[in-house]
């Protein structure tokens, strides 16, 4: 090897390294593999599937597993649910040389000669298993032909053909394609879940997380374990002992605490810690938009959660149209500024409110960071 020779390495990404191969290894969607088993076991599996929900939440990995599931040497013999990942079929699924599982990815290929290679492959006798499954993913991006010649392959489909569709945009889709599948609905990962998936991942890492910088990973990841995993490998990367400025310094967003105490600020109309804390958010370097995106999470929070709240509070109403409005304007640079001069405005215009009261209940006890003083305020 020559001495000015560069190596290259690299490692496989953490939702790729840690992809559930087992069903009890799944993170949440309890209701979904209640049914699948059932299904399976009982050998009452339908021709056609469609499972919908946001991205990160398994859709794709469960389809895979059902792949194995159906075509397990072992569960055929024993009549039983899991994959054994031991016998020819489920090491061919793993690594992707099955060829009697397709996958298409309708982002990737969404044309109509796509699908008639697929339906040509799908015609032929199983080569080595007893199931042919086809699987398609973000099946909404077909072109219209595509979707098509899949309705009139659903209309009278092969013996021992399961079709898994994938969607994260049901609205996208034909009601007649829709109508044709066993409909299953993944829910975002709950904290509890999504928490113990994590701190499992980061132990293996042989890392550390705080409980804080924890707590900032799974608001978030907004219930989508890809995109925890995704964070977490970057976190591992930056630092092996995990803290909540780790977080904060590398994807430039406040602790959640810091959202908090801006929403409290904002609902007592504090103009002047409004400020303070605007200052202090933009010293810190943090992404505006973020703000103003988490102000919103954490007010429909306490709105749902909070019974004693009165909806029809008119500030209330004004700074929930504000920020809806933020959130769907096109990013500008002084996001923030714009942002900050018409919430100002509707303080200025609106009659005193206990609305913080209602909000936090006086639990909240964080104040403006000590290292803050401001001596100048502008006036937006």
């Amino acid at each position: 090897m020559e001495n000015n020779q560069i190596i290259f390495y690299s490692s496989r990404p953490f939702h790729s390294k840690y992809r559930p191969q087992k069903f009890d290894q799944m993170v949440g969607q309890e209701h979904i593999l209640s049914y699948l088993k059932k299904t399976i076991i009982n050998k009452r599996v339908s021709f056609a599937y469609l499972l919908i929900g946001k991205h990160g939440v398994g859709k794709t990995t469960l389809s895979r597993l059902v792949a194995k599931s159906l075509n397990c040497v072992d569960n055929y013999i024993n009549n039983t649910f899991e994959p054994c990942n031991i016998c020819q079929s489920c090491r061919n699924i793993n690594l992707g040389k099955s060829f009697d599982v397709h996958e298409i990815n309708g982002a990737m290929s969404n044309g109509i000669e796509n699908v008639r290679h697929l339906i040509e492959k799908i015609q032929l006798t199983s080569v080595n298993n007893i199931y042919k499954v086809c699987i398609l993913d973000e099946v909404h991006m077909l072109s219209i032909n595509a979707i098509n010649a899949l309705l009139k392959i659903l209309e009278e489909p092969p013996k021992n053909v399961v079709f898994i569709l994938a969607t994260t945009d049901l609205n996208r889709l034909p009601s007649t394609l829709i109508s044709r599948c066993h409909k299953l609905y993944f829910l975002p990962l709950n904290k509890k879940d999504l928490a113990v998936a994590i701190v499992k991942v980061i132990w293996l890492e042989k890392a550390n997380i705080t409980n804080k910088a924890l707590n900032d990973l799974l608001y978030f990841s907004k219930g989508s374990f890809r995109d925890a995993l995704t964070m977490t490998d970057m976190l591992v990367v930056q630092n092996r002992n995990i803290k909540q400025d780790t977080y904060s310094s590398l994807f430039k967003t406040a602790p959640h605490s810091i959202f908090q105490l801006f929403l409290k600020y904002i609902t007592s109309k504090d103009i002047k810690k409004i400020l303070q804390l605007s200052y202090y958010f933009e010293n810190k370097n943090w992404l505006d938009y973020s703000l103003i995106n988490q102000i919103q999470n954490i007010l429909e929070e306490n709105i749902v959660n909070d019974t004693t709240l009165i909806l029809n509070n008119n500030y209330l109403i004004k700074l929930f149209q504000l920020l809806i409005e933020s959130n769907s304007s096109d990013f500008y640079e002084n996001r923030l500024s714009f942002f900050l001069s018409k919430l100002i405005a509707i303080i200025l215009n609106s009659p005193p409110t206990n609305l913080n009261d209602h909000l936090f209940n006086g639990h909240l006890k964080k104040n403006i960071p000590t290292n803050l003083k401001v001596q100048t305020f502008y006036v937006h």
